[in-house]
């Protein structure tokens, strides 16, 4: 098979520089040179040009549309205001479709972003064309019904290029596809959201910040983890304890391992910092059920009030069953007669 001659191909000369090395007096020096070379030129491609000539045609039309409508209405809307506000305003029917498409364009990709925007299109369509078909049969005259009709198919005409052009330039996905793009777009929203939310929690650490300096505000407390709580309960329940007494309860109940660094509270108090052990029970239960006082220094009502906490306990277990006498004697330090004396006050008999 016989080839073409390459030199029938069009082309053109394009300018290069190169270096070269020049010798003078036997010094040698790399310089610059200038040369043509032939670059082919393609073929022209027609579909752009075509496309080209269909957007602008497009955009003519729209053009063309904005000025019909916004003439026609604003005309109509003059009669009961100004007339700059009537032309104004007037602008609003064809802009609205048309910024409607516009964002139906952007969301071709996301099917149900991009519905709102087709249906809103349309209604905005239907009524700029009916404010348009309104002025002509006011305008009266002979067949002003057909010039009103007339008048408001040029927006329905813009409107259909403008739709042909962008069916044209968008791409038709299968479902597998839709849903792969659908995910990978979900994704980057759930980034940018992230990115927000951080840049605005920067923003509002940054200004409490400033207030505090400003302001010789106190510094916030750190908040209270589950060891701490269970401290605190569990000093109320040992009162003048001090917070080796009260870290060796809750060891006992495990709760805490052994405590670490001192945290400050106050200018007069230090508690120790303990790490939290993973509990089934909730940790009041278990600092209850733990936590012992000395019943010589316990009055009638705290030995009530504790023997009332230890039958509610053993009430929740199953079987559900009132606090036993040994109970009371191992958990309070009791004699028998003492602890069957309290029951009987807590149970009742």
């Amino acid at each position: 098979m016989t080839q073409l001659n390459p030199t029938f191909r069009r082309s053109r000369q394009v300018q290069q520089e190169r270096t070269v090395p020049h010798t003078i007096n036997g010094v040698t020096e790399m310089v610059t040179e200038k040369y043509a070379t032939a670059v082919p030129i393609p073929p022209r491609d027609w579909d752009r040009i075509v496309r080209g000539s269909v957007t602008g045609a497009t955009a003519l039309t729209v053009a063309g549309s904005i000025a019909w409508s916004t003439a026609s209405i604003g005309d109509l809307l003059a009669r009961t205001v100004q007339p700059v506000i009537g032309y104004g305003a007037a602008g609003v029917f064809d802009l609205a479709w048309i910024s409607c498409m516009a964002l139906e364009w952007l969301a071709r990709y996301d099917r149900r972003k991009a519905a709102g925007p087709r249906k809103a299109g349309y209604v905005a369509l239907i009524i700029a064309m009916a404010a348009v078909c309104a002025h002509g049969i006011l305008q009266g005259g002979h067949g002003a019904i057909v010039v009103g009709i007339i008048g408001a198919l040029v927006s329905a005409l813009a409107k259909g290029m403008w739709t042909m052009s962008m069916r044209h330039f968008s791409v038709e996905l299968d479902d597998r596809s839709q849903q792969w793009v659908e995910r990978r777009l979900s994704a980057a929203h759930a980034r940018l959201a992230t990115a927000a939310v951080q840049r605005e929690l920067a923003r509002v650490e940054g200004v409490t910040a400033d207030m505090h300096a400003a302001y010789e505000l106190p510094a916030t407390e750190p908040e209270l983890t589950d060891a701490d709580r269970a401290a605190e309960y569990a000093r109320s329940l040992m009162p003048g304890a001090d917070d080796d007494q009260i870290t060796a309860q809750l060891v006992a109940a495990g709760l805490v391992t052994s405590p670490v660094t001192p945290r400050p509270q106050d200018d007069h108090q230090h508690d120790r910092v303990m790490t939290t052990v993973a509990a089934k029970r909730p940790a009041r239960d278990m600092v209850t059920s733990v936590v012992t006082q000395d019943p010589s220094t316990m009055t009638r009502s705290q030995l009530l009030a504790a023997a009332r906490r230890l039958d509610r306990q053993a009430r929740k277990g199953k079987p559900s069953r009132p606090v036993t006498i040994e109970t009371l004697q191992v958990q309070l330090g009791l004699s028998r007669r003492d602890a069957q004396e309290l029951r009987r006050a807590v149970v009742g008999d």
